[in-house]
């Protein structure tokens, strides 16, 4: 008896079809050959409505979600395997024919670091959709998914220890985040500063949980909305020249940025050579802060305006034992 010709169907009809699979099934369909995944690509409506997380850590994992649906799919390699599979099928994984196994929500392959980059580009093409948040673990060194950066991405953790400093470096010159970048590395050792390079980066949010590694330059080539930056090794002469970038027009994105600096703020340095104006701290204004979702009052602090746009912006006055240097940009 043949089988069922359900690509012969109208289109119509097979997209309200697949409308009713679920993710796996769907996934499932576009492995059993070249011809399946093309037919499931043109059904499929653009993910406008799927979230796509890759965890590019030791758990090598894609997710795609819709709704009250999420589809969790971990890439293995055979050598981690306790016990080899009793059966091996050859399936079609970014238009190539190779042997896997599936067990549960994991797909075994014969090599991890390739297997999630296919299996990622497989993913993105038969549901059209993008990458909205990407992570990057300890197997940072070994399985840097330096293809990611020719993909755009909406949100970037790097959550790792003594990670690769090439691998940084090639990340952080070429990749595109629309969203937000999350840095969380950190190194053990106490010796010179790593020389991670840093290209031109234009996001909504840049948040630094360890930003001892940064520099000067790298600050002033981000051009963020909302940052926030802890344990950095910046002093008052960085912040000064951070402001006089802003002041000349740089980092025009930005609304709100603390900067958590190496030592205690001195204002007379920072505002150096700068035109300001103190505002009394009987003279208290409210804003809504992006940085902490909340309404917050400022009493006080130090007035500059941009001339390029006539932007009006507050240096916060924390105190003079204070380490933070806190800025707030108000809208026009």
């Amino acid at each position: 008896m043949s089988g069922f010709p359900i690509y012969s169907l109208p289109v119509v009809a097979l997209r309200e079809l697949f409308e009713q699979l679920s993710l796996p099934e769907i996934f499932n369909t576009s492995l059993c050959s070249k011809r399946s995944q093309k037919n499931v690509e043109l059904l499929m409506r653009r993910g406008n409505s799927l979230e796509v997380q890759l965890d590019a850590t030791d758990d090598s994992m894609i997710s795609v979600g819709r709704k009250n649906e999420v589809f969790h799919l971990k890439v293995a390699e055979f050598s981690e395997l306790t016990e080899k599979p009793e059966a091996l099928s050859r399936v079609n994984i970014n238009g190539t024919s190779v042997p896997m196994a599936m067990i549960g929500e994991t797909l075994v392959l014969a090599d991890k670091k390739s297997g999630l980059k296919n299996v990622t580009k497989h993913v993105l093409k038969v549901f059209r959709c993008q990458i909205q948040k990407a992570v990057i673990g300890d197997s940072c060194s070994s399985f840097m998914p330096t293809w990611v950066t020719d993909l755009p991405i909406e949100c970037l953790r790097v959550d790792a220890k003594n990670p690769s400093v090439n691998d940084l470096s090639y990340l952080f010159t070429k990749v595109k985040v629309s969203e937000k970048l999350t840095c969380s590395f950190e190194y053990s050792s106490q010796g010179p500063r790593p020389a991670i390079k840093m290209g031109k980066i234009s996001l909504k949010r840049f948040d630094n949980d360890s930003s001892s590694w940064m520099t000067a330059e790298h600050l002033l080539n981000l051009n963020f909305e909302i940052g926030l930056l802890s344990e950095s090794s910046f002093r008052n002469r960085d912040m000064n020249r951070f402001l006089k970038h802003w002041m000349a027009g740089g980092c025009d994105r930005l609304q709100e940025v603390c900067i958590e600096m190496e030592g205690f703020i001195k204002y007379s340095e920072v505002l150096r050579d700068i035109d300001h104006e103190l505002i009394s701290r009987d003279e208290i204004k409210e804003y809504y802060s992006k940085l902490y979702e909340d309404t917050m009052e400022i009493r006080g602090g130090f007035q500059v305006c941009r001339r390029s746009d006539g932007k009006v912006a507050r240096l916060l006055d924390n105190g003079t034992q204070s380490e933070f240097f806190s800025f707030v940009v108000f809208e026009l």
